[in-house]
């Protein structure tokens, strides 16, 4: 009998073990707000970057590997690119920024969120959306790997 105990109380306490070790990496996946919290404290850093024309600034968001989809446009393949991209689009239009996200998810190493922005410029006014996918660098730092946006506003031929 007391062996019977022993190897039960054993297979109980393995059971246990692999149970906490199988929820704690569910929730570090799922529930951390360790990419929220670095998102959401980015955001006005970006904003600041983008209606000051600081392309440079902006391009140290994105990863080595990062696109850039912006609409009328080519993809941007990397921060080289990407601020390249900006530095075209400030020269041209002499845009300021407002945006928020609507989301944010994270999902191990990747995050992405997606919200609504809002523009004003030489050309006028735009409002849209966008969805930017975040990756987790070996030193914990954020960066965009994947960026674009849509205009909700009608075509000038729609309206």
């Amino acid at each position: 009998m007391i062996r019977g105990q022993k190897g039960e109380t054993m297979r109980t306490t393995i059971f246990l073990g692999l149970s906490l070790l199988i929820l704690g990496c569910a929730t570090t996946g799922t529930m951390s707000n360790d990419a929220d919290a670095y998102i959401r404290a980015a955001g006005p850093r970006f904003i600041t970057a983008f209606n000051a024309g600081n392309a440079d600034a902006l391009s140290s968001f994105y990863a080595d590997d990062a696109v850039m989809l912006a609409p009328n446009q080519p993809i941007a393949q990397g921060p080289a690119a990407i601020r390249t991209a900006y530095s075209g689009f400030f020269t041209a239009m002499h845009p300021t920024l407002n945006f928020a996200p609507d989301r944010i998810v994270q999902s191990g190493d990747y995050a992405y969120e997606y919200g609504h922005y809002t523009t004003t410029s030489s050309s006028g006014n735009d409002q849209g959306n966008y969805v930017t996918v975040w990756h987790r660098q070996s030193n914990g730092d954020w960066k965009i790997v994947a960026d674009s946006n849509n205009s909700s506003m009608p075509m000038a031929a729609m309206h």
